[in-house]
């Protein structure tokens, strides 16, 4: 994986992705061409269509020695017919088989770039979690986007050109050699030299292209963090709106100058390239006219066609040379995606559960994220009985979060075991998550609740809608179900994008549900509402609340307080409530009363077990 680092040339921008070591053109290109196996025999017929094409193409120029020699001369008109007829029908010919294979070449590259981006997609997919932390998803996004559409230009264009120019070369070379081999040797040599000295620019306009697509990535995230609402919101309210113009103007700015330093490296060496290859027609007419005259009139134009085809298959070779390393850059980009890891498979097809609640055991579980000085979790030993509802509570910090997340299968733990059922398996494919802030569809009402599974009724719908209080919202909306709700749903209040949340996750198909502060947003009535649901719905499932502030309790209620990482204290409500530690001090201070203390005083005959309030409403 790429790591960051702060451009030099850019030293106030945030870090960027450090360049990792270059592979060899030849090693990407092999690397990319095993992606055409499944493709050969189009590949091969691209091929054959080009030979024919290019055959047709250098036939005319042989035809034309014949009308300036022979038929003009001698005023054949039936020859000149014949060879204008055929000169005409070869390059309809030419022209047909050029659209068929670029089509033929557009077909195979266009699901050669698809599969690669699919590929990609799936490999990005099957990181684990702190892999979308560090990398961002503006790096995502820019490997599947912009890199892979250079990759694309690059199969139906630049292959497409270089495999042209290349059989134009060969064929302008042998019909050169027939007519006059010592002028193809000196075209051969001249080209040898000329692709010597374009090379020096090769590896400069590769690595500047790589800097351009860093650049490019820093834009994206930009874009992101500036323009959209939230980044909007965070720029006005704090009247910064400047400071986000001026480092986007900077980046922008640094992509206009190495743009410029990019397409302008080598043009030095296409000058030199050009002057050269003018300069040989000239020199072609001098030389018969002034030193042998042995050679047909004809048979001097078709040279100097022939140079002329010789000398832009050559130079379009030596240009596309800084397409090819631009290419390359990419194809590293996208490799670097491709040979990580996969961390993460999906667990088998959605299905109905009829098994009953989970039973989920910890045991020494520890967590660590990189860069943090202390465990998220260190040392965890938990039950989870089938059927229970636990509240798991703690202090900011106390890696409640983390451990909703160990619980749903969605991060590994470092060290320790979990256990479901009493043998090793995978969470993911029998416990969901709700996390506190919820992602949403950038579509309808419905095509978010649909996303849970498949097959659900509209029953199922308004069942779920009413749950969560918020069937009045469809009845409120102009098109009801069918109403667009935003890009991550901020056409709804905050308090509306949770529950709508739950109410999908209410339609999903599991038998252990771990609910991290996923009613934060709403009020006390409404939460404690949501949460009655929620019990309601799991009395045939294992539920697990994560709160900062606790939901309405019932006594048999099973509490795991987190400090630091560790397990606190662990217990029913009812008797932890009244022991005097951190979950009975945790309820004083969020009921603002003392904490309960045992003794003598609090446990006469007529003593009973304190009932919890309903916890104060949220601000």
């Amino acid at each position: 994986m790429a790591q960051s680092t702060v451009d030099p040339a850019h030293p106030k921008a945030e870090p960027i992705e450090r360049e990792p070591a270059e592979a060899t053109t030849l090693h990407v290109l092999r690397r990319m061409a095993v992606r055409f196996r499944p493709y050969r025999w189009h590949t091969a017929g691209s091929l054959l269509l080009i030979l024919v094409t290019v055959g047709l193409s250098t036939a005319a120029p042989l035809l034309l020695q014949r009308v300036i020699d022979d038929a003009v001369p001698n005023h054949d008109t039936t020859l000149l017919a014949v060879l204008c007829g055929l000169m005409m029908a070869l390059g309809l010919s030419a022209s047909l088989l050029a659209v068929a294979e670029t089509a033929l070449t557009n077909w195979t590259g266009q699901r050669v770039s698809a599969r690669l981006r699919v590929d990609v997609y799936d490999r990005a997919r099957a990181q684990p979690l702190r892999f979308y932390s560090e990398q961002g998803q503006s790096q995502i996004q820019s490997r599947l986007i912009s890199d892979i559409d250079g990759i694309d230009r690059f199969l139906t264009s630049t292959v497409h050109q270089a495999l042209s120019a290349l059989v134009s070369l060969v064929a302008a070379g042998v019909a050169m050699v027939i007519l006059s081999w010592p002028l193809a040797l000196v075209s051969m040599a001249l080209a040898t030299l000329l692709s010597l000295f374009n090379n020096r620019f090769a590896k400069r306009r590769r690595r500047l292209f790589r800097q351009r697509q860093r650049l490019l990535t820093t834009v994206l995230r930009y874009v992101a963090e500036d323009l959209s609402l939230s980044g909007v919101l965070l720029g006005r309210t704090l009247r910064r709106t400047g400071r986000q113009r001026d480092r986007f103007v900077e980046v922008a700015e640094d992509i206009r100058d190495v743009t410029f330093r990019q397409r302008m490296a080598g043009m030095s060496a296409y000058t030199v390239i050009g002057v050269s290859f003018a300069c040989v027609p000239p020199l072609i007419f001098w030389a018969y006219g002034t030193f042998t005259s042995a050679a047909s009139v004809g048979a001097v134009v078709v040279l100097v066609m022939l140079q002329t085809r010789l000398s832009q298959p050559i130079q379009s070779l030596l240009r596309l040379s800084g397409s090819v390393q631009a290419s390359v850059a990419m194809f590293e980009r996208v490799l670097e995606y491709l040979d990580m890891e996969a961390h993460e498979e999906d667990p088998a097809p959605v299905r109905r559960r009829t098994g009953g609640p989970a039973e989920v055991r910890l045991r020494d579980v520890s967590c660590h994220y990189p860069g943090a000085s202390k465990p998220a979790l260190a040392g965890v030993d938990l039950d989870f009985p089938a059927g229970s509802v636990t509240v798991i509570t703690g202090h900011t910090g106390s890696g409640k979060s983390t451990l909703g997340l160990v619980l749903a299968g969605l991060l590994s733990p470092d060290a320790g075991s979990v256990r479901i059922d009493g043998r090793s398996g995978r969470l993911r494919s029998e416990a969901t998550l709700i996390p506190q802030h919820t992602a949403l569809l950038h579509g309808t009402l419905r095509d978010n609740l649909l996303f849970a599974r498949g097959g659900i009724t509209q029953a199922e719908l308004d069942r779920a809608l009413g749950t969560v209080q918020l069937s009045p919202l469809i009845a409120a909306l102009r098109n009801g179900w069918d109403t667009s709700i935003g890009e991550n749903g901020l056409q709804l209040s905050g308090g509306e994008r949770q529950r709508l949340g739950v109410a999908r996750t209410l339609l999903a198909d599991y038998r252990m549900l771990i609910v991290d502060e996923a009613t934060s947003a709403l009020d006390h009535h409404t939460a404690d509402r949501v949460n009655t649901a929620l019990r309601e719905h799991c009395r045939d499932k294992t539920l697990v609340l994560i709160a900062h502030r606790l939901p309405r309790m019932e006594p048999q209620d099973r509490v795991v307080v987190l400090d630091r990482g560790c397990v606190a204290e662990r217990g029913t409500h009812a008797m932890l409530s009244v022991s005097g530690g951190a979950y009975a001090s945790l309820l004083a201070a969020q009921h603002q009363i003392e904490p309960t203390r045992p003794g003598p005083s609090h446990r006469g005959p007529n003593h009973r077990e304190p009932k919890l309030p309903l916890p104060l409403p949220l601000t």
